[in-house]
């Protein structure tokens, strides 16, 4: 399952971040998207893209195409 596909309030936990670009990997590392860490879906916006959600005690911002690339399990 891939973050994008997280429904309102669904906690889940990334299980891998992958990409063929690896400054994409990093960037998405660096905001604590990390394997391990727990996530939980707040907001999609009105054209479903950015995705809030909140990593650990961050609230963080995402592109959809950038939460493709990142692996979850609930």
């Amino acid at each position: 399952m891939i973050l994008s596909e997280l429904t309102f309030g669904q906690k889940a936990t990334i299980t891998a971040v992958e990409h063929s670009s690896p400054s994409l990997v990093s960037r998405i590392m660096a905001l604590g998207l990390v394997p391990g860490e727990q996530v939980e879906l707040l907001h999609r916006a009105p054209l479903g893209d950015p995705l809030q959600i909140k990593a650990g005690s961050t609230y963080i911002s995402v592109r959809r195409a950038d939460s493709s690339c990142i692996s979850i399990s609930l």
